[in-house]
């Protein structure tokens, strides 16, 4: 009987507001043809709002049980989603004024224990939802009534912020084939995407690409891609898939966010998502509505220190918007140290300088390389355009596990991604061939072209062959602290290549200078007693 009182109440209530307004009307004259509805708000659509009370069957507004959420997102799409309590739903709406109508709703099927009474609250919220037939909003609170007009649901206003593009990563999870059906990507690739303002980046799976995008509410338009130039065998298929990404990315005509909860149901949001979940599934379909390319929230990695890590030369540039990626099979690397050097191996030599940093600016100086010549197409023309950036850089930023360096105008330059951990060699029983030697002072000399020098530390004993002879020597180790003996050799002797028996001499007597040594990955360094490197070698096998 009390939803009877109500609605009686309500009558009264509106015959003598009917009342009042005319005889004011008659005192003053002044009424116009024009009405309006007090407390009502123009656009429930793009809002969501979390249910706050209902009214039970004995006609009394109740609170929501405790440690329960009921949602309501109303998108532009004419569409209504949320959660009910356990299951999420879904139905169609429709407004004319302040009426509003929604049509079956569509539910997921699961059973929840807990709170007590939830699945009672879910299923008396569905009814009262599908009974909508006008609402108001006043106060941030959304009053939905039934046909009598009795309020049956009251949400308060959810914190809810727009799905935008910029500053979200996502990872491809499947793209459509050439029958307009979606498939997995190969196994062991990872196809990547960025966006930041009016710029999308990532990996296509083998090479790196960026391109120009604009969006206007869920239409999307991304321009041309400009890729690296990089060749990859594996794994099979990897090189068609890539051209396919890039070219459906290209036919992109608008997207959508959904959010994926952890039973695998989806909630579409295509206005918005909310700040206490996770939207983690973007779709972009072409122009006539297929979907094509499917990804999955890539959350964003913090960004990692300049100085300290260890960077390994992704791709450079080539001048303008041309980015070239490094000569298959060569590795080029740099590392700021805290004392302020810097170093690495730029693809043939091993490099090493100075630099100064403050805030985001970067001055690199005082380059110097070994003399190493790689016969290797392409490698001494990239070694050279490496270095020459280098020492042309003003600037940095890192994003996440990648380092960008730019020149004085702000054009990128190089870029670097984090470089593998690789765990130390140990020093016995590993094949070590030297790579450069110290000429004293800072000079340092790269192995002649054609010539391999190689040591093998193992019982107390170091071994190799110095490019002509063999030698042996006895070694101690006293925790970081290395000492050999004098060695002792083969006297053979080799006329070529020109130089090979004085690097030979050269390489004998700085073993026996050496006081240390360090390993880093899989390069070695010989120490002298100030901790500067006198030989350098690379791990082989045994």
């Amino acid at each position: 009987m009390a939803p009877n009182r109500r609605r009686n109440r309500n009558v009264i209530l509106t015959a003598a507001s009917l009342l009042v307004i005319a005889l004011a009307c008659i005192v003053t004259a002044g009424c116009t043809g024009g009405t309006s509805t007090p407390g009502a708000s123009a656009g429930l659509a793009g809002t969501s709002w979390t249910l706050d009370s209902y009214l039970d069957e004995n006609g009394t507004l109740i609170a929501v049980l405790p440690g329960t959420e009921v949602t309501a997102a109303f998108g532009t799409d004419g569409r209504v989603t949320g959660s009910a309590g356990c299951n999420s739903y879904g139905g169609d709406y429709r407004l004319e004024g302040t009426s509003l109508s929604i049509s079956p709703i569509e539910q997921t099927l699961k059973f929840c224990l807990e709170p007590e009474g939830i699945m009672e609250q879910e299923a008396r919220f569905v009814d009262l939802l599908g009974s909508a037939a006008g609402y108001r909003i006043e106060n941030g609170r959304l009053v939905i009534t039934d046909a009598e007009g009795a309020d049956v649901l009251v949400f308060v206003q959810d914190s809810f912020v727009p799905v935008m593009l910029p500053g979200t990563s996502w990872r491809l999870v499947s793209l459509a084939d050439e029958n307009g059906t979606l498939a997995p990507i190969i196994p062991g690739t990872t196809v990547t995407a960025s966006f930041d303002t009016g710029n999308v980046r990532g990996n296509a799976g083998c090479n790196h690409y960026s391109a120009r995008y604009t969006a206007n509410g869920a239409n999307l338009a991304i321009e041309p891609v400009t890729r690296t130039e990089m060749y990859c065998n594996e794994p099979p298929g990897i090189m068609e898939q890539e051209d396919r990404y890039l070219a459906l990315l290209a036919d992109a005509a608008s997207y959508r966010v959904e959010r994926v909860l952890p039973d695998g149901e989806r909630i579409p949001l295509t206005a918005f998502f909310s700040s206490r979940t996770t939207s983690d599934r973007l779709t972009l379909t072409d122009s006539e509505g297929n979907d094509i390319l499917v990804f999955e929230l890539d959350l964003p990695k913090p960004n990692l220190p300049l100085v300290g890590t260890k960077w390994v030369l992704d791709s450079y540039s080539l001048g303008g918007d041309a980015i070239s990626s490094v000569v298959a099979g060569t590795t080029v690397t740099v590392t700021f140290d805290a004392d302020g050097s810097v170093g690495g191996n730029a693809g043939c030599n091993h490099y090493g300088g100075e630099y100064t940093l403050e805030g985001a600016n970067l001055a690199v100086s005082s380059l110097f390389s070994t003399l190493m010549y790689c016969e290797t197409p392409g490698v001494m023309e990239q070694e050279a355009a490496f270095l020459g950036h280098l020492g042309n850089v003003s600037s940095y930023r890192v994003e996440g596990d990648r380092l960008i360096l730019a020149d004085a105008e702000g054009n990128d330059l190089l870029f670097f991604v984090q470089a593998k951990e690789v765990p130390p060699a140990p020093l016995t029983g590993t094949a070590w061939t030297l790579e450069s030697y110290s000429l004293g002072g800072e000079a340092v000399s790269s192995v002649i072209a054609g010539t391999t020098i190689t040591a093998v530390f193992s019982d107390g004993k170091v071994t190799g062959n110095a490019g002509c002879n063999s030698y042996g020597a006895g070694y101690r180790i006293d925790g970081m602290n290395l000492t050999i003996e004098p060695p002792v050799s083969t006297k053979m002797y080799c006329g070529e290549p020109e130089g090979l028996m004085e690097q030979e001499n050269r390489y004998l007597n700085l073993l026996t200078s050496v006081a240390g040594y360090r390993i880093d990955g899989n390069r070695l360094d010989l120490l002298d007693e100030g901790g500067a490197a006198l030989l350098t070698f690379s791990a082989g096998r045994p």
